[in-house]
């Protein structure tokens, strides 16, 4: 695939106002003052749409083989119950009551900090306004909860529950009751499988403040993926009964109880795929009727098409477009069964024009493009089914005169019509506005093609006069949802994949302005993300979906981000500074899906306080761009940003030489290729620290198993990787984080995403001899097993080793390995809580930890109590992790006439323990070793006093150290 389709080049002037001085202190000095940066040559372009379907299927196949339990090649139906239970029963950290405590304290929580970003939304399909005050809406992502604003969309509040799934994707207020609230949940994408299986409708009776899911909405059969309520597609409520209507998977059901009973009134017993058992629901504002529609791909060729009813209950429903089976359709055009698939909906203002958009089946792409959409239009003022006029508008589907762009024009939407939505200005019949991956303005009034369009949103290409393919300026492509607020002509907003969006200027401007509604509306999708490795400042970069690679120089006083790449951002990473005087160069590097690696090169003049990108190079190594696995991977080595280790597929390349490598100056590690299979793909990396002038390149694959490399930055080109996967791991896992220990290569955490469901597997794994020929694994899953654990960190600390685990519903920590048995404790609130979080990176020179989920945006907390550590030194006694209980469980009595024992921990590759005994003067009294294995000291020939009890072991990188007193 050529990467020149999948960005634009654009020049524009970005200036952030922002300090530069980051959230907290440190011993070395940071950068102060106004900063500017100068974008002089920035990509920010999007794919082109017609490989956008193809990247968008590859991110569902990824997600899928990410989540899918490998034994049964499913997610588990129930996943979101056991999802639940697990983190009901989690403790947060910090909870010192428990018998497996022994009555003992747990460190205190991290105070975990928002940065951001909050001008930049994730991907969002539900927008709803309060009927008795617009400025109260709301609103929430995909896989980002539920959000409330107040004022009109300036700023918004994270109102979803700690402790409930983050899904948002339907969202009505009930009219005749206007505090009450309801928001349906899940997500389908493709035909196979709903990656975003939802949990049922959530109720709010305080006008949005605050919200319940309904008990009805659970699944009344968790063992099987039924269909009723893990797929909410759209959500209605009649406003004259309060009646609620449910267009869920396969049927529409109702509830005549404010949602404490359900029944379905529309529906088929045929089993259907996601996308076949797709449904809609829209209600006139005078409830006169209630309008359903089925996809024309359902299986059940008697339930296909629209459907209308005046009283909603079961029976009572006529088919007015569509067909019936075995009949020739009785509107005129209208695509055949099995043809066309989705549908949507509009009304106009006087609920006498029903507007129907499906997808009909054709391309926008290749020789010959066609619209993907057809359009029909419903004469509904009689009230009389037979009596409805019907006119087939396709011609007024967006298709621009001598245009043909791809993604652009014709009208494009995504699989079944994925991305898809239709909307009348509520004073105009004759103006539509069709959602797509763009946006375009209808004229049905017009004859002349070339008045009939007007795009206004999502992709802008012609907006600029250079013949490119950019983003409409303050909007997004990829629109959900389009609305208008009771009583406005002329304001429109959308929803997107880049969260919500105003119009600022007249919807029938030649050239419509928009403007972002995503101040604190956190629900960006992050892949991956990292933080600048050295103490001079604290940019956060990351790869994220749909918006690019996102980038905040100031996470300390600023939520803002700005984009630096476009598309799908994957691994992204900052160099070190290299100074000369006032003049500081530093390096980007940011990925794209696919295979495709970028430079960005920076120059900071402190004299001027302006940052400049000087260059923007694509580093691709020669023959891998368009042709890698989904998620593009690459690690920094952390002793020299100048050693980068990149990914596709089965190969990992490796450069000395970072800041000036070419596409053709990468050297491929061909051990890596000629040892996995063809079709076994890297999806985790990790690179020790070197000790003695070792250095060891950890790697897990999407196939179960996890590698070993010697020596990757010295190494010949053929060194050959060491297979050190854990005999308890499945095969078929998907390793989805690997860390190492960074005083330690020997010590190394491991996860996998897949979830447990009714065939149980192992997600966590930790080791504490990884260089040796055969590790010694233990599975450490506890109570987190059943879960989808999706990015780890090892956290050094003078203290001890802190384990963190980032998993489908949150952060989790521990500090004490003890095999299944180990205790993880919940870190974080709110958003953070229950949000999935998808890359986790610690900067181990002052521990701060930088937290990326897949929803809810970003986090960083400052643990502090940083190890200093020297590159090649065995760092032993002079800088050993204290009193870790890993290593020596207790001491006792630490009061006594004669005798102290002690019992060791879990560390059994230590060989030996060195005690010492020293007097309150350092004088030395007792030095003596033994096998690590539990034992004593005899005090009987000392004097009465106070003593100091050092053990140590055999390596020097653990030491406990107790105070004792003979009586």
């Amino acid at each position: 695939m050529n990467i020149k389709l999948l960005l634009a080049r654009t020049v524009l002037l970005l200036v952030l106002s922002a300090p530069f001085l980051l959230f907290r202190t440190n011993p070395v000095k940071k950068l102060t003052g106004n900063l500017s940066i100068n974008v002089l040559t920035r990509e920010v372009g999007e794919e082109k749409e017609e490989e956008k379907a193809e990247f968008t299927s590859k991110r569902m196949a990824h997600e899928f083989k990410m989540l899918r339990n490998p034994v049964t090649g499913k997610i588990p139906a129930n996943i979101r119950e056991i999802e639940d239970e697990v983190s009901a029963k989690v403790p947060d950290k910090g909870f010192a009551s428990g018998a497996w405590l022994r009555g003992g304290s747990v460190t205190v929580q991290n105070a975990y900090r928002n940065i951001g970003p909050d001008n930049v939304g994730g991907r969002g399909r539900g927008l709803a306004f309060d009927r008795r005050n617009a400025n109260i809406m709301i609103t929430g992502g995909v896989t980002g909860g539920i959000f409330r604003s107040t004022n009109g969309g300036t700023s918004w509040t994270f109102v979803s529950g700690d402790n409930d799934i983050r899904s948002a994707t339907s969202i009505v207020q009930d009219p005749v009751n206007p505090d009450t609230w309801y928001c349906g949940t899940g997500e389908t994408w493709t035909t196979d499988l709903a990656f975003t299986v939802g949990h049922g409708v959530f109720k709010s009776t305080n006008n949005g403040a605050s919200w319940t899911k309904l008990a009805s909405t659970a699944d009344a059969n968790p063992n099987q993926f039924n269909g009723q309520f893990d797929l909410v597609h759209r959500l209605a409520v009649h406003p004259t009964t309060s009646h609620i209507y449910a267009a869920v998977h396969n049927r529409l059901m109702k509830s005549s109880d404010g949602g404490q009973t359900w029944q379905t009134v529309l529906g088929g017993q045929v089993a259907n795929n996601s996308i076949e058992g797709l449904c809609d629901v829209i209600i006139p504002s005078n409830g006169s009727k209630i309008f359903a529609a089925f996809s024309g791909k359902n299986q059940d060729r008697s339930l296909a098409g629209i459907w209308e009813s005046t009283t909603g209950n079961s029976g009572a429903w006529t088919r007015i477009a569509g067909g019936t089976s075995g009949a020739t359709d009785s509107v005129a055009g209208w695509k055949a069964h099995g043809v066309w698939s989705r549908a949507v909906m509009a009304l106009n203002n006087a609920n006498t024009r029903l507007f129907v958009l499906y997808k009909n089946g054709k391309s926008a792409d290749g020789a010959t493009p066609e619209p993907e959409a057809d359009l029909f239009r419903a004469d509904i003022s009689s009230g009389t089914p037979s009596s409805y006029t019907w006119t087939n508008l396709n011609s007024y589907v967006p298709d621009e005169p001598g245009f043909n762009y791809g993604g652009i024009d014709p009208y494009t939407t995504q699989f079944e019509g994925y991305n898809m939505a239709i909307t009348v200005k509520p004073d105009n019949d004759n103006i539509l506005f069709v959602g797509g991956v763009t946006l375009v303005r209808v004229d049905l009034s017009k004859t002349d093609p070339a008045q009939k369009f007007r795009r206004i949103g999502g992709y802008g290409q012609n907006f600029f006069p250079q013949p490119e393919n950019f983003i409409y300026p303050n909007h997004h492509p990829d629109v959900h949802g389009i609305y208008f607020v009771n009583g406005a002509n002329d304001a429109l907003y959308t929803v997107s994949d880049g969260g919500v969006h105003k119009t600022s200027t007249s919807v029938m401007a030649d050239t419509v302005r928009w403007q972002p509604l995503n101040a604190n509306l956190q629900t960006m999708q992050y892949y991956a993300i990292n933080i600048q490795p050295d103490l001079d400042a604290d940019f956060i970069i990351g790869g994220t979906q749909d918006n690019g690679t996102q980038v905040n120089l100031n996470p300390g006083t600023s939520l803002e981000h700005f984009q630096i790449t476009g598309g799908d951002g994957v691994s992204a990473s900052i160099s070190s500074f290299t100074k000369n005087g006032n003049l500081w160069t530093q390096y980007w590097y940011t990925t794209l899906v696919e295979g495709a690696i970028r430079r960005v090169k920076l120059e900071l003049d402190l004299n001027t306080s302006t940052i400049d990108v000087t260059a923007f190079d694509d580093i691709t190594p020669t023959g891998n761009s368009g042709n890698g696995q989904w998620t593009t991977l690459f690690v920094n080595d952390p002793d020299s940003t100048e050693h980068i280790y990149y990914n596709n597929k089965n190969k990992i390349y490796r450069t000395r030489n970072a800041s000036t490598v070419t596409a053709s100056s990468w050297t491929e590690i061909t051990g890596v290729r000629n040892t996995l299979s063809a079709s076994e793909e890297v999806s985790a990396m990790a690179i020790s620290k070197s000790r003695n002038n070792i250095k060891y390149l950890y790697f897990g694959t999407d196939a179960g198993k996890v590698y070993r490399l010697n020596n990757p930055n010295t190494g010949a080109a053929s060194i050959t990787p060491v297979n050190i996967t854990p005999n308890s791991m499945t095969a078929g896992s998907y390793v989805s984080g690997v860390s190492v220990n960074p005083r330690s290569p020997d010590t190394v955490l491991v996860v996998v995403s897949n979830y447990d469901g009714n065939t149980p597997l192992n997600n966590i794994f930790w080791t504490g001899n990884a260089t040796s020929a055969t590790p010694t694994w233990q599975v450490i899953d506890g109570a987190l097993g059943p879960v989808s654990s999706q990015s780890c960190a090892i956290v050094l600390r003078k203290s001890g080793v802190e384990y963190y685990v980032g998993t489908s519903i949150g952060l989790y920590s521990t500090t004490a390995i003890s095999g299944n048995s180990t205790q993880w404790f919940n870190e974080g609130s709110g958003m953070l809580k229950r949000a999935i979080v998808r890359s986790l990176i610690n900067r181990q020179r002052d521990n701060t930890l930088v937290v990326g989920t897949h929803g809810n945006g970003a986090f960083a907390a400052e643990i502090g109590d940083a190890v200093a550590l020297d590159n090649n030194i065995v760092t032993g006694i002079n800088d050993p992790v204290t009193n870790d209980k890993n290593f020596i469980q207790m001491v006792y009595p630490t009061l006594t006439q004669n005798e102290v024992l002690f019992r060791v921990g879990n560390m059994f590759t230590i060989k030996s323990l060195t005690i010492e005994l020293f007097g309150v003067n350092g004088q030395k009294l007792i030095h003596t070793q033994q096998p690590y294995q539990n034992g004593s000291i005899k005090l009987g020939q000392l004097s009465s006093g106070s003593y100091i009890l050092q053990i140590t072991s055999n390596d020097g990188k653990y030491r406990h150290v107790q105070k004792i007193t003979k009586n």
